[in-house]
């Protein structure tokens, strides 16, 4: 009986080539797999979450600005304003101007409401989130308010046949115009009016004086300002 057949001489370096091919091949895979998923470690999943860290104030850090002092004018209101005086004749003590005459004087004119804030020796701004909130004292209007007379459009209309003099009575109005301006100044619609550009004012005064003193360079900062809390 013929024995088994003996490998042939060259069969042998053919299977040792095919072995080593394929743990190249295997090694190859295994690098590729590591580096994609190297590359998509970072990445987020479609329907994930991210987080990350953000940076914010340190809440020790509240910083204090020397200010000029005197008063900062943070705002002007130009309103069209309308007053008007009456004057009439008494008999017995009693008004009876519809009987013996009366005369009604009007002024219209621009008037500038001027509102403004005292400088404390400081001002302390303290740290919130990504920015700084500075409490400053409730603006004030400058009297008397400033009336631009240039403009000024002056109406006298008269009844009855023993009517008031004509200037006589603008003297009055003109007079008691001062006191009801002031009284306007201070209404709440005025100062309500007022703020946004006080609330600007005040922002960019502080800014300014951020960077003179701190030396700060870069986009300004942050300022929340709020108007009559003084902190």
């Amino acid at each position: 009986m013929p024995g088994p057949e003996a490998p042939s001489p060259s069969a042998a370096p053919r299977t040792g080539a095919r072995v080593a091919w394929a743990l190249a091949a295997l090694v190859a895979v295994l690098a590729l797999a590591a580096a994609a998923f190297a590359w998509l470690g970072p990445l987020r999943a479609p329907l994930g979450r991210s987080e990350q860290a953000v940076a914010v104030l340190d809440p020790a850090q509240v910083l204090v600005l020397r200010t000029p002092g005197g008063h900062l004018e943070v705002s002007t209101l130009v309103k069209v304003e309308e007053f008007g005086w009456r004057s009439s004749r008494t008999c017995l003590w009693r008004d009876c101007g519809w009987l013996l005459g009366e005369r009604l004087g009007t002024v219209r004119a621009p008037v500038h409401y001027t509102y403004r804030i005292p400088l404390a020796e400081t001002w302390t701004l303290r740290p919130d989130g990504n920015g700084y909130v500075l409490s400053v004292p409730a603006p004030q209007p400058l009297l008397p308010p400033a009336v631009d007379l240039a403009k000024a459009e002056f109406r006298s209309e008269k009844g009855g046949l023993l009517a008031p003099d004509g200037a006589a009575n603008q003297a009055l109005l003109m007079r008691n115009l001062g006191p009801e301006l002031e009284r306007r100044a201070g209404r709440t619609e005025y100062l309500r009016a007022q703020a946004p550009m006080a609330e600007r004012t005040v922002r960019e005064f502080a800014q300014k004086w951020m960077r003179e003193q701190l030396g700060a360079s870069g986009a300004p900062v942050r300022i929340e300002v709020r108007l009559g809390d003084d902190g």
